[in-house]
């Protein structure tokens, strides 16, 4: 298997294990180390996002790809 894909495997075990299969913003900003505007962009810019009644939730799975993705471990 590739380096990405273990990469991206233990950061999906990771986040499921501390935020269950959904996100909020709040836990995307602290994952990312920033503030909620920040996060509000980054997922935006992602293309992530998921309304679950009238809020936005985040698939961890989605965002586990989009920060090892992002962190250039390829």
């Amino acid at each position: 298997m590739s380096s990405l894909y273990n990469e991206i495997r233990e950061k999906r075990q990771i986040l499921r294990g501390e935020y269950g299969g959904m996100m909020t913003l709040t836990d995307v900003a602290r994952e990312l180390s920033s503030g909620r505007d920040t996060a509000r962009a980054w997922v935006r810019q992602h293309g992530l996002g998921v309304r679950v009644g009238n809020r936005t939730r985040y698939e961890t799975d989605e965002i586990a790809k989009a920060l090892v993705q992002g962190r250039g471990m390829v």
